[in-house]
């Protein structure tokens, strides 16, 4: 402990620094027209902040130390930092605990004082928040301790405590029951000083002749003060809070006034759903019912509801209280799923080779010591679901135990026992998994290396003429009837029709932008398209006026979800009539007008593809010019 016996031990001892940091004293002195005591007690600590480095062998002294002063720390953090002295911390500490930029105007920006904890009542071991500042004790004591005097409780035995017919606030409402149950152990029951509500003495707890309030009535459910934090952080179970409206009588659940405002809010904001007892509406009801309006929602709270009853639901609610600050999220939750797949994959594979693929996932990711573009987890799951019946049945039998052991054969053994697409993606995903433990230096060679991928063997079809017959006449939508325009008239792939946004549709020119990547490629619309696609949107705006989802095609739960996602790829495909799908119309697009014009750059710049695939549509609708000649 460093105190005013320290500072007279030292006061003839030279420390090295001292002078350094007497000439900084004296500047601030003047500077700022400090007085002499404060001088002279500025110094004392600085010595003994220098005598510290000094027997701690320090070059610098370490800001965490300056905590050992009694006084001062502030100022001799200044003046040692100013001098050299002083190793900072990562983030400056603050010694003072009191504000005092009035009484220290040589410190430009003090750093903030740590937060208050919550803390119990010394008298009646109430727990006080964190917003009382008044001391130890709560505010009923306080007042408790100027009407009564002082002495031993007689119940629980603490002396110097006010008492009132000889027991303290806390033991006071028990004087009935002890009175008609004598008993030799006393329990009191642990409460929480709210910053608001009844004052005065507690009640007295009666032994008889009053009847238990009913829970069950038509009357909100008792909730938590806006200030008070959580005791435990229990999981919460809502099977009870379920059975319990179930056997209220029929109707909504009563709710406060501001409660019902945010249920009113709620649904107004959503107007294609049915009044009062939607999923949505009657989770949110459920909600305000049994925690309140005025205290946060945990996230994970909002999922275990919704998972026991198959008539309630989670993600609207949970963006609702999000916006409106009323949610605690849960990190767990938004976890990418992709990635929580891959990890579940590599925990069933052993070690070493889970660790050895979790390596190439990483270098896939680059989380390396080289730059590139990261790739996303869905990815490398798709990779990785490739490799996955390959790495079982090479760790199974026991014979692999690490994949340095792996040769050329058994990887070209493992790519012919399958054929198609799938060989394919079977040796793309080896390469990459091989080639990425190459270049960490896990194995020493590479058994993948001159592994063939192959390429596209199949032959685009063409979608018979009896299924194209009246295709526009069998869409009872705008949305489908758009979608089937978009797919066999421009031949865009289904992603790249999610994904349109609103802004590059342009009616006036005729024009539609397709984004792919960094990209553009620009639709010319005809008089077909053009009005499918004016017929869209005035459809989309009457329809859900407020949405502010970017993307062109939405959806009756896309519309309102302020994540703004795409539309899903079931809509799209749930759009169309039964037997056809959006890759083959694009198919049946290209072929047919490869087989009119024979000009792979025609395709090229009409469809916005690639030199490999014009030339295969062209090969596929022209055979005859393009096979290859006898030498």
């Amino acid at each position: 402990m460093l105190g005013d016996a320290t500072v007279s031990a030292i006061v003839g001892r030279p420390v090295a620094g001292w002078e350094q940091a007497r000439q900084v004293i004296e500047a601030i002195e003047s500077e700022h027209g400090m007085s002499v005591g404060w001088r002279r007690k500025v110094a004392e600590m600085a010595r003994l902040a220098l005598a510290v480095r000094e027997a701690e062998g320090a070059e610098r002294l370490p800001e965490a130390m300056l905590r050992d002063l009694p006084t001062n720390g502030d100022a001799v953090r200044l003046v040692l930092l100013r001098a050299g002295l002083l190793d900072e911390a990562p983030e400056p500490l603050r010694f003072s605990r009191t504000d005092q930029p009035s009484r220290t105007p040589y410190i430009s920006s003090p750093a903030p004082l740590p937060p208050r904890s919550p803390r119990q009542c010394k008298d009646c071991y109430a727990w006080i928040p964190t917003e009382n500042r008044a001391g130890a004790v709560c505010d009923p004591c306080r007042h408790w301790r100027e009407r009564t005097g002082r002495g031993r409780c007689r119940r629980c035995g603490r002396d110097g405590l006010a008492l009132r017919d000889d027991r303290c606030r806390s033991c006071h409402p028990y004087r009935l029951l002890d009175e008609a149950r004598p008993a030799s152990q006393r329990f009191t029951q642990l409460v929480i000083s709210l910053p608001t509500g009844k004052g005065g003495p507690f009640e007295a707890i009666p032994v008889r002749g009053r009847e238990v309030p009913d829970y069950d009535e038509r009357r909100p459910a008792l909730h938590t003060s806006r200030r008070q934090e959580p005791l435990f952080t229990i999981r919460r179970d809502w099977a009870p809070v379920l059975a319990r409206l179930r056997r209220a009588p029929a109707g909504e659940p009563p709710l406060t006034a501001h409660a019902r405002h945010l249920v009113e809010e709620f649904t107004r904001d959503r107007p294609a759903q049915r009044p009062n007892y939607t999923k949505n509406t009657r989770t949110l009801t459920i909600l305000l019912y049994w925690l309140g309006a005025h205290t946060a929602v945990f996230e994970r709270d909002v999922y275990d509801l919704a998972r026991i009853d198959v008539n309630l639901a989670a993600k609207p609610v949970c963006q609702f209280l999000r916006i409106r600050g009323l949610l605690v999220e849960d990190p767990a939750l938004h976890r990418d799923s992709d990635q929580m797949w891959i990890e579940a994959t590599l925990t069933s594979l052993p070690e070493p080779v889970a660790g050895e693929v979790r390596t190439w996932v990483k270098v896939m990711r680059e989380q390396g010591p080289r730059e590139g573009e990261p790739r996303a987890y869905n990815g490398i799951r798709h990779y990785l679901s490739r490799l996955q019946p390959t790495l079982t049945a090479w760790t199974t039998t026991g014979a692999v135990t690490s994949l340095r052991e792996i040769t050329k054969d058994q990887v070209e053994d493992a790519v012919d026992a399958v054929s198609g697409y799938a060989r394919r993606g079977l040796a793309t995903a080896l390469r990459s998994l091989f080639r990425a433990l190459k270049r960490e230096r896990v194995i020493f060679r590479n058994p993948a290396r001159d592994l063939p991928v192959g390429a596209i063997k199949g032959i685009p079809k063409s979608i018979p003429s009896d299924l194209l017959m009246g295709l526009l006449d069998r869409a009872t939508t705008p949305l489908g009837r758009l979608v089937l325009t978009l797919a066999a008239v421009h031949a865009l792939p289904g992603k790249e029709i999610r994904t349109l946004h609103t802004t590059g549709l342009d009616l006036s020119r005729g024009t539609l932008e397709v984004r792919r990547g960094l990209l553009r490629h620009t639709l010319y619309l005809e008089e077909l398209t053009h009005q499918l696609a004016s017929d869209w949107a005035a459809y989309r705006h009457h329809r859900w006026p407020v949405s502010s989802n970017p993307y062109l095609l939405v959806s009756q739960k896309s519309a309102i979800d302020p994540d703004h996602p795409a539309v899903s790829s079931g809509t799209l495909s749930r759009a169309l009539p039964r037997g056809l799908t959006l890759s083959g119309l694009r198919q049946d697009r290209i072929l047919n007008e490869a087989a009119e014009s024979a000009d792979p750059l025609r395709l090229m710049r009409l469809f916005g593809i690639t030199e490999q695939t014009a030339m295969r549509y062209v090969t596929a609708a022209h055979p005859e010019r393009t096979s290859k000649l006898p030498r």
